[in-house]
């Protein structure tokens, strides 16, 4: 006889089931043991215990999990007295408490094991539920009481090919037409806060792009009390059926729509017409901008906007005037070349641009820039010109003034320039003292080499060289002294920065030796060329040396100036000029940069403005920092030529 065998999912499920009832009680059973054994106060753990064993296990194992849990109480906890009296009556306090647990744990087993029974009912209906919706044709939606979307069916999310996580919430309605996404939104809210049945019909996008016509249906679900809980419906496929309605429409309406529809895009064309040149007349007053259309054979004009006449100083009530009435009012000197110009773009029938003056019958005379664009026939035959006219009058003057501005901020830096190298006159008679002396000194030696009896003229020749030598240093820096007083237009070129830098510590080393200031150079050995003006650049480095150096002045053991260039980021190459004097006070670090700001009795106060309206003017920056020890640092960059090309 084969003996019964139980199979094993459902021995795990039983061992589980009895080892949680064991766990849960065991591991109420310590807690309540560290806490002492105060018997009155642990029966909340051993019931949490029946509960969890309850939850996940069942009726039976949560019956199980409270027999444990009084044997547990009744062995390792003492009872706070031995007897207490109801009624007249001694009752052990061990058995009353016993009892009383044993009736609270049963309750909570059967109410822990009910709650979970009912849970998984309602899952079990849901999945039902979601069943049965999947087996429908319509496309099904479920919504929270607050309308916000919580289920789509699978026939919607195939409809669509939008994922269900993608429709949530109010997401759905972008997968409606944009024409019905307002309309279905509004008529939605108003159904969830009346409370009402919702029934609408809008279009709903497939997944291939099309739309479909559906109406869909919203249906409450109430609980006892009447609160809705829950929103359930169903989209229908009504298309074919909104077809036919409006195939119908379509062929009833035809000949009335189609009449009422040419009255009303004739008004709405008409009103379209109006206010359209209505805008143009006032963006044409706006912009001091005229329209005009001229026959090119004849010369003839066929319009001239209202805006036109006020540029060129005709007036509308004497009608259109021709092409050659027009060309009169030109000014005297530019009347050949606008006729050239018309009569050239009429022969090659292309676009054209020309600039004139206008003379107003008053006298005034204004600047014009007219545009003319042919319109071609069929045949390539040129029908006629349109064009505008633009009053730049304004602009010219502004043009006129900027380079005013930037003439008087050039004579600026001349006479800074000039007035820097004043003050430096005794360092550069100093410096080009140097090589003259010692011109004369090897001149001297070279006639003693030639005038002995056997003349050395291997000597002589060493002496030559060195005083050609001599010479051209005090050349040089006569040059760069002349090309610093120069005045002129700003010329633009690639300079190497580290020449230009080592040019200026050539000049200034007299004036820094005046006051044993030593000057050290740290130049990058790859920097980039730019794009500058040799002079401008120079009057930079020499104002910031300069204020280096006369920032040393006071300091008795001398100073040190170092000069860096190095490679930064963005293309850029980064100059700076440090001191070790008296540094920058925190009070004025913001207001060096400002015109005639100076912390120097004799200063101008225009050095580091014209120095950083320089910098700036060449796509660069001019900013100083305090040292951490002492004196300061002024640091500027410049882009680097193959970054601006």
């Amino acid at each position: 006889m084969t003996g019964w065998k139980i199979p094993p999912p459902i021995l795990r499920q039983v061992v589980w089931h009895y080892g949680l009832a064991v766990i849960s009680v065991g591991a109420a059973l310590a807690v309540a043991l560290l806490f002492g054994r105060g018997f009155d106060v642990r029966g909340a753990l051993f019931l949490t215990a029946v509960a969890v064993t309850a939850w996940f296990g069942g009726m039976v194992p949560g019956l199980a999990a409270s027999v444990l849990s009084l044997l547990s109480l009744g062995y390792f906890f003492q009872p706070l007295v031995p007897y207490v009296e109801i009624a007249g009556i001694r009752v052990p306090y061990r058995v009353l408490s016993l009892t009383f647990f044993a009736s609270l744990a049963v309750v909570v087993c059967w109410v822990s094991a009910s709650r979970r029974r009912a849970e998984e009912a309602l899952r079990e209906s849901e999945q039902r539920w979601r069943n049965l919706t999947e087996a429908l044709p319509q496309l099904v939606w479920g919504a929270a009481a607050d309308g916000g979307c919580d289920y789509f069916s699978t026939q919607w999310t195939t409809y669509t090919g939008i994922p269900e996580s993608e429709l949530l919430g109010w997401a759905w309605m972008e997968a409606l037409h944009p024409d019905d996404r307002g309309r279905t939104r509004q008529f939605w809210t108003e159904s969830v806060a009346g409370r009402q049945p919702y029934d609408v019909e809008y279009r709903i996008r497939r997944s291939d792009g099309t739309y479909g016509w559906f109406k869909t249906r919203g249906t409450p679900i109430r609980d006892t009390e009447g609160r809705i809980v829950k929103w359930f419906g169903t989209c229908t496929d009504i298309t074919d059926r909104k077809s036919a309605e409006q195939a119908l429409k379509d062929h009833e309406l035809e000949l009335s729509q189609a009449r009422d529809l040419l009255e009303i895009k004739v008004m709405q064309r008409t009103k379209e017409l109006r206010r359209s040149e209505a805008y143009l007349e006032e963006a044409q007053k706006l912009s001091k901008t005229g329209s005009w259309a001229r026959v090119s054979a004849t010369g003839e004009m066929r319009y001239w906007s209202e805006e036109c006449y006020r540029v060129l100083g005709f007036e509308p009530q004497d009608g259109l005037p021709r092409f050659e009435t027009f060309l009169q009012h030109v000014h005297p000197d530019d009347q050949r070349r606008v006729r050239e110009t018309a009569e050239r773009a009429g022969r090659e029938k292309v676009d054209y641009e020309v600039d004139y003056r206008i003379v107003h019958p008053g006298g005034d005379v204004r600047d014009i820039h007219t545009v003319g664009h042919p319109v071609l026939s069929p045949s390539g035959d040129v029908v006629e010109f349109v064009g505008t006219v633009m009053d730049i009058t304004e602009r010219r003057h502004a043009e006129k003034e900027r380079e005013r501005l930037r003439q008087v901020q050039a004579d600026l830096a001349h006479i800074n320039r000039a007035t820097t190298m004043g003050e430096l006159t005794a360092s550069l008679a100093h410096e080009i003292n140097q090589p003259i002396a010692a011109a004369v000194t090897d001149a001297k030696t070279c006639l003693r080499w030639l005038a002995r009896e056997q003349p050395d003229i291997g000597e002589a020749r060493e002496s030559a060289a060195r005083m050609v030598k001599a010479v051209t240093r005090a050349s040089d820096i006569i040059s760069r002294v002349r090309q610093l007083f120069k005045k002129g237009a700003p010329q633009t070129s690639v300079v190497d920065v580290s020449e230009v830098i080592q040019e200026m510590v050539v000049l200034l080393r007299s004036e820094a030796s005046r006051y044993s200031v030593s000057i050290l150079t740290d130049l990058s050995a790859d920097s980039p060329r730019v794009m500058a003006d040799r002079v401008q650049l120079q009057q930079v480095l020499m104002n910031l040396m300069l204020n280096g150096i006369e920032a040393m002045q006071d300091t008795k053991s001398g100073g040190q100036l170092t000069i860096k260039s190095v490679m930064a980021e963005g293309g850029q190459l980064l100059i700076s000029v440090s001191d070790t004097g008296v540094g920058l006070p925190p009070e004025q670090a913001d207001q060096i940069f400002n015109a005639f700001f100076s912390t120097k009795a004799q200063g101008t106060g225009m050095g580091l403005s014209i120095s950083r309206s320089i910098i700036e003017s060449h796509g660069g920056r001019l900013w100083a920092t305090s040292n951490s020890g002492r004196g300061a640092t002024f640091n500027f960059t410049l882009p680097a030529a193959e970054a601006q090309e």
